[in-house]
């Protein structure tokens, strides 16, 4: 079995974001989120950018959580529900943000990915699954599949 480096990975990625057409930065330092009600907007050493969503992901640092009017638990964690979405609607927090000791980067790749799949179901409109479902399901797990999808 192979494997791939870290750089390479984060490579592909970032190519296959761009592929999808995103409009990606990197690099520059987000100084403020505001809340506009319906959106945010996120000011940067470079500029204003207008977001639907935001994650983040500063580390334990949540000075920018606090500034948005997250709410935090009573361990100055920014108080998440199971999909890392932080009392301001739209808003996600993740890793040590919303964990007091778990600093781990595989939970906050999870987290992450919590936050991924529900904004992909607020967009969509229905619930989104991250996976595929084999042309052989229906025999395996009978009436378990959703006819729907």
């Amino acid at each position: 079995m192979g494997s791939v480096g870290g750089s390479e990975f984060m490579a592909t990625a970032r190519q296959q974001a761009d592929d999808f057409g995103v409009d990606r930065r990197q690099g520059e330092e987000v100084t403020g989120v505001e809340d506009g009600g319906g959106g945010f907007t996120v000011t940067t050493e470079d500029g204003e950018y207008e977001a639907d969503y935001v994650v983040l992901a500063t580390g334990a640092n949540r000075d920018l959580a606090e500034a948005l009017g997250c709410e935090f638990d009573e361990d100055d964690t920014v108080s998440v529900g199971v999909s890392m979405e932080t009392s301001v609607e739209g808003a996600y927090a993740t890793g040590a943000m919303a964990r007091a000791e778990e600093w781990q980067a595989v939970i906050s790749a999870g987290d992450g990915a919590a936050a991924a799949l529900n904004i992909l179901s607020n967009e969509k409109g229905e619930h989104y699954h991250d996976f595929d479902v084999p042309d052989t399901a229906a025999s395996v797990f009978g009436d378990l599949i959703d006819d729907a999808e």
